[in-house]
């Protein structure tokens, strides 16, 4: 394990979910003996501090000419520091890292976090070729990343689900919630894609209906908070729903609700939000637009409905407002299950088992 030196380039400018996966997959890999280290822009300090949390951070050229100024630095860098193995997490990195792995000895990982079907022109299957392993973060991206792709191309692509840092959410055991309030909770990017205009038109009768329901949402604004605000203010929800911006204590907010509801439209490639809410013991309701599928089964772990259904949406929430204590049991279920199958404790072993059979290998070659 000692053998293992892990670069992870990251070269998004916001904090989102592959950053996240970063995150927590550098500080369980250290954990585990793994020298990690992630390069972000200079001008990032942001998220130079954030990843510092976890990782030796070392800051380069990223953002010019999609890091192909840094090419040089980084190649000096990777092979002073014995690095073998480059983690590459976005495509607009992927010419960059793929430079990186012909002027070194370094194994190069992309990860696939995105739910996109595969790209059969001349540059991806170049890309495909010359990349030793595609990781997939659900069975849902790995089809699609496989789809059209022959027996052998498929050998490089492994699923290995994503998880959550359950550590993060063991720091309360008593929350206090206010028995006079029935608080649903969303958490995500606040986009025209992820359904909250749905939920919005759902919760709006629910709370003409309900004096005690109320809604509070969470997330980083990608240009739509507006739009929710509006909705808010057209449909007389003023007081009823609240807007909370980008939390760090994710925990807090999750052991505050009674519901959690994640309307996505647009594809999940994963849910981590779905994980941590699930975990923190909260009723889950969300759509089959993605990969959700994958992480509750429909009446066992939570409630699964059809994407941009407001009627349904809002009918199950009436449910569960109505018959608490049965998705309690529920909630109970998809603790057990996150805990089991959808934690970054199973998702680093995985990895492990991947990248350390490379490094063995080569050692053994050296020698």
């Amino acid at each position: 394990m000692n053998n293992l030196t892990v670069l992870n380039i990251v070269i998004a400018k916001v904090w989102g979910g592959g950053e996240q996966y970063v995150y927590d997959t550098a500080k369980e890999m250290a954990k585990r003996g793994v020298k990690v280290y992630i390069a972000v822009d200079k001008t990032n300090t942001s998220m130079q501090q954030r990843f510092a949390e976890v990782a030796e951070v070392v800051d380069f050229n990223l953002y010019p000419a999609a890091g192909l100024l840094a090419l040089k630095d980084l190649a000096k860098f990777i092979k002073k520091r014995q690095v073998n193995i480059i983690n590459c997490h976005s495509g607009h990195a992927m010419q960059l890292c793929l430079l990186l792995k012909k002027l070194t000895s370094a194994k190069l990982v992309m990860f696939k976090h995105n739910a996109i079907c595969a790209k059969h022109d001349f540059y991806h299957n170049w890309q495909r070729k010359n990349t030793d392993a595609f990781i997939c973060v659900s069975k849902l991206v790995y089809d699609l990343q496989t789809q059209g792709l022959t027996d052998e191309e498929k050998q490089k692509f492994y699923l290995v689900y994503n998880g959550i840092d359950t550590e993060k959410f063991d720091k309360y055991k008593n929350v206090k919630k206010d028995d006079d309030k029935f608080i649903i909770g969303y958490a995500g990017r606040i986009a025209d894609d992820k359904g909250i205009d749905i939920l919005l038109k759902a919760f709006a009768p629910l709370a003409k209906k309900y004096r005690n329901i109320f809604l509070q949402i969470a997330g980083n604004d990608e240009g739509y908070l507006q739009e929710v605000k509006r909705l808010i203010n057209d449909n007389q929800l003023t007081g009823r729903v609240e807007y909370l911006g980008c939390l760090k204590d994710m925990e807090l907010f999750y052991k505050g609700l009674d519901l959690f509801v994640l309307p996505s439209v647009v594809k999940e490639s994963f849910g981590l939000v779905l994980c941590e809410a699930m975990y923190c013991g909260v009723p889950v309701i969300t759509t089959n637009s993605g990969a959700q599928e994958e992480i509750i089964t429909n009446g066992v772990e939570g409630v699964i409905i059809e994407p941009k259904d407001a009627e349904a949406l809002q009918n199950s929430i009436e449910n569960i407002h109505r018959d608490y204590d049965k998705y309690l049991k529920m909630a109970d279920e998809a603790k057990t299950k996150v805990q089991q199958k959808f934690s970054v404790q199973s998702c680093v072993d995985e990895l492990i088992k991947i990248l350390v059979g490379w490094v063995s290998y080569e050692k053994n070659i050296d020698n």
